[in-house]
């Protein structure tokens, strides 16, 4: 007999705050997770529960007051405020953490992949319903195409999407996902070429944000910034379209104008008094990140405009010892 297979759903989201309950038995062969989490304001309450025959799940949106009824609930259920984990006396593990936004680096995101049919949401714009709603969109038309085409037909529509591609210089995979219909292909590329021209005439602070929306976050930073560049896409998952000429245009800016703001440090270092390259030294040493953007300010950087993760610091602090008599970074 031929099983259904589910459907999940894969969340990864940046959250306001969660409290985490969880009970583990020796060797973890049951597991019991109970989790509630907020996301701007919107409140969800999720629940995992695992034995050795089945895992069980929950995700559920609930209102601000259950909210903090639960809080209060799994807060109190430490044996004092200061204990986060513990075990009892028949040696079953429990723990109850509360993490904030930018309080542990770590917990930023609440991930987890929890089963479509497991999912009951009340708002119809809260940011999880967002995720839900595409991968069942993306679901529904792989049934769709599915259903519609045996095999000899999915040939000839690949076929055709592919001819459509290189005929109108669109990539693929594009084409694919908005159809091969002719019109709107070139209604899609008509808009994205305006869009890679905007990309490249506007300000580096800019461009450093535009990527950061369509290449470093989620869905819908990637669906905002879209259509703020007026991209007509037709209602596909942004996520499944490529947008590769448009990455390399702003990549092309931003890493140019990242060697040319070492550059730009390394002129002005040059020309600061001894007092003022010190200080900039110091800052750059200290591993408070605003001091060492403010530091890089100082010496004529649009901190803006770079990716502060990747951005060669060591070179800089290198000239600067240099210009400071030191032979090494402490």
């Amino acid at each position: 007999m031929e099983t259904k297979e589910k459907l999940f759903i894969n969340f990864k989201i940046y959250i306001d705050e969660t409290v985490r309950f969880s009970c583990r038995t020796i060797g973890n062969s049951n597991i019991a997770e109970k989790e509630i989490f907020r996301v701007g304001g919107y409140y969800f309450f999720y629940v995992f529960n695992r034995t050795e025959r089945l895992n069980t799940y929950s995700l559920r949106e609930i209102s601000k007051d259950e909210f903090y009824d639960r809080k209060r609930e799994f807060l109190g259920l430490r044996p004092n405020s200061k204990t986060v984990e513990w075990v009892d006396k028949d040696n079953h593990s429990f723990s109850v953490k509360n993490y904030y936004n930018g309080n542990k680096k770590t917990n930023c995101y609440w991930k987890r992949n929890v089963p479509a049919q497991d999912c009951l949401f009340v708002t119809e714009n809260n940011p999880l319903k967002e995720i839900y709603d595409a991968v069942i969109s993306e679901a529904s038309m792989r049934k769709t195409q599915n259903e519609a085409f045996d095999r000899e037909e999915k040939y000839e529509y690949a076929r055709k999407c592919g001819g459509l591609g290189k005929k109108l210089d669109i990539a693929y995979v594009n084409v694919l996902r908005i159809g091969p219909e002719k019109g709107k292909l070139m209604k899609f590329k008509e808009s994205y070429e305006r869009a890679i021209k905007k990309a490249e005439e506007m300000p580096l602070s800019e461009a450093r944000e535009l990527h950061n929306n369509l290449f470093r976050r989620g869905r819908a930073s990637r669906k905002a910034a879209m259509e703020a560049l007026q991209i007509e896409y037709f209602d596909v998952d942004v996520n499944l379209l490529s947008l590769d000429e448009l990455e390399k245009k702003l990549l092309q800016r931003l890493n140019a104008y990242m060697e040319e703001s070492i550059r730009i440090a390394k002129t002005n270092l040059a020309n600061a008094d001894y007092a003022t390259r010190q200080q900039i030294y110091e800052a750059l040493m200290n591993s408070n990140r605003r001091q060492k953007k403010e530091a890089l300010a100082q010496l004529g950087i649009n901190v803006a405009a770079i990716d502060f993760s990747k951005y060669p610091l060591s070179e800089i602090k290198r000239a600067l010892a240099a210009t400071l008599g030191l032979e090494t970074e402490r």
